[in-house]
């Protein structure tokens, strides 16, 4: 399926509408703008918003103790 569209003076284009449906893309949604300099395109994939990524953290299985979960993160990981 190939459209043609046109490029603003702002940089701007719109995303055909069959395409915008494939995708679920829905206004003022975020997207991810991907450059393949081997064929020289542009790949264009919905961004997860914040409730999407939390629905696909598991939940642990028993509840942690807040100080255990703290020193786990202080020993596991670092600060930025």
């Amino acid at each position: 399926m190939t459209y043609q569209t046109t490029v603003t003076s702002k940089g701007q284009m719109t995303i055909p509408k069959v395409f915008r449906d494939r995708l679920g893309l829905q206004k003022n949604r975020r997207v991810i703008v991907e450059f393949e300099p081997k064929d020289q395109s542009i790949k264009v994939k919905p961004a997860l918003d914040f409730f999407e990524v939390v629905k696909r953290l598991k939940r642990p299985k028993r509840p942690m103790d807040v100080l255990k979960a703290r020193e786990f993160m202080e020993r596991n990981y670092e600060r930025a």
